[in-house]
């Protein structure tokens, strides 16, 4: 009984041991298969990369006097007319009006007149306004051209449609004898020139619907054609047709023309002859 039982506790003990080195066995596959699971896991997932860093440049601003409207030549304006627009002071051109420089423009500004049109948005600039107690008419005036007023009636006038900015034929009616009795005439003296006021109402006062009939006209002309006109008002009646808005372009030749009118100059009778 004695050496069975002796022989028995070593075999025991192997049976233990063997059971201890497969536990630690199963235990470091388990370990090997997880750190194998962990990697390829972060290899199908990557780290997301890192936002890119976005490096902002700041503009100088700065408030420009701008057109809260469209401003018509000759157009007196008013503080409603004009606002403070935020613009990159490196984009406001040279002659802008900016608000800290000078942050009393709008009250500064009000009541002069446009001597150009200035549109809605468009910046301000000083020199395209003049004050109201200079001439206004001599300033809008181009260089070389002259402004004389004829006497018209309301049927001479398109009925009082003849509005300041529009373009016109002038007509000259005059008496001539025959030997049948006195009779009229009329011819074209003048195309394509420009009303500058009726009375004196100009282009930038005028309402959108048409004036009434007036008793003045002020027309934009050269020397020679203001010799033509003031003549021709001393022969007979000046008559305005209104000519269509596609008939009137800045470029069309604002030429004498009919037959020629007889006027003395420095006593020298001569004729203005046709143009065409």
């Amino acid at each position: 009984m004695t050496q069975g039982a002796t022989a028995s506790g070593p075999v025991r003990s192997l049976r233990v041991l063997a059971m201890k080195i497969a536990r630690f066995a199963i235990l470091g596959i388990s370990l090997a298969a997880g750190v194998l699971v962990a990697r390829m896991v972060m290899t199908n997932n990557p780290e997301p990369p890192a936002a890119p860093v976005i490096v902002t440049e700041t503009v100088e601003k700065d408030d420009v006097l701008t057109a809260a409207k469209d401003i018509g030549l000759g157009e007196q304006l008013s503080a409603g007319d004009l606002a403070w627009t935020s613009w990159p002071r490196d984009l406001a051109p040279s002659s802008a009006l900016l608000r800290s420089q000078r942050p009393n423009a709008i009250d500064e500004l009000a009541g002069r007149i446009a001597k150009a049109p200035v549109y809605q948005g468009e910046p301000v600039r000083e020199e395209r306004l003049i004050a109201s107690d200079r001439g206004f008419m001599s300033t809008i005036l181009p260089k070389g051209k002259r402004a004389i007023a004829v006497s018209v009636e309301a049927l001479t006038a398109a009925g009082g449609f003849i509005l300041p900015g529009d373009k016109v034929d002038v007509i000259l009616t005059r008496q001539s004898a025959s030997r049948s009795g006195n009779s009229f005439t009329s011819e074209t003296i003048l195309n394509n020139v420009r009303v500058l006021a009726i009375d004196t109402t100009t282009a930038g006062e005028r309402d959108d619907k048409a004036l009434p009939p007036g008793q003045t006209a002020t027309l934009e002309l050269d020397p020679a054609q203001a010799e033509v006109v003031a003549q021709a008002s001393q022969l007979g009646t000046i008559a305005l047709v209104l000519r269509s808005a596609q008939d009137s372009a800045d470029d069309a030749d604002p030429g004498i023309v009919g037959g020629g009118v007889n006027f003395v100059k420095f006593g020298v009778a001569s004729q203005v002859q046709t143009q065409r």
